[in-house]
């Protein structure tokens, strides 16, 4: 892979150091596609999630631990989705409402930039991203996170 500074290794070809327990894992690339999930054709099963969600729907809904909904992402947005009344939030809150999710937080908005590159919105959350990484990262200097 190749950026504007010179030759950028790819995460696809990375291979791990040669006494880990992963070294003997697979490294070629996978052949067969994942599964698609599938969701349920029962609306009962499902409308006390959905009521819950408001009616609205979103690119991504990611659960507490109990199974109700936490966070939910839609057009370049995170809400909170704990009330009956979704609130937007920011990418810093969402990274910080359930540490179980944070990485996910992170792909989905990055995701989301890399479909929409020309969209205002983007340039906002890489921003968000920016401040917040920044921040952890200040906390981890000091062995506060």
């Amino acid at each position: 892979m190749v950026n504007g500074f010179g030759v950028v290794g790819s995460v696809l070809t990375e291979k791990p150091p040669s006494d880990s327990p992963w070294a003997s894992a697979p490294t070629g690339p996978f052949t067969q596609a994942p599964t698609p999930l599938t969701r349920t054709t029962d609306t009962r099963e499902r409308s006390w999630y959905d009521e819950l969600l408001g009616g609205r729907e979103y690119d991504v809904v990611y659960d507490d631990a109990d199974g109700y909904p936490l966070l939910a992402f839609a057009e370049g947005q995170w809400y909170e989705v704990t009330s009956s009344t979704p609130r937007p939030v920011s990418v810093r809150y969402a990274l910080r409402r359930d540490p179980a999710w944070s990485g996910a937080v992170v792909q989905t908005v990055c995701l989301w930039m890399r479909g929409h590159p020309h969209h205002e919105r983007s340039f906002e959350l890489a921003t968000e991203l920016a401040l917040v990484v920044g921040e952890l990262a200040r906390h981890a200097g000091h062995g506060a996170i």
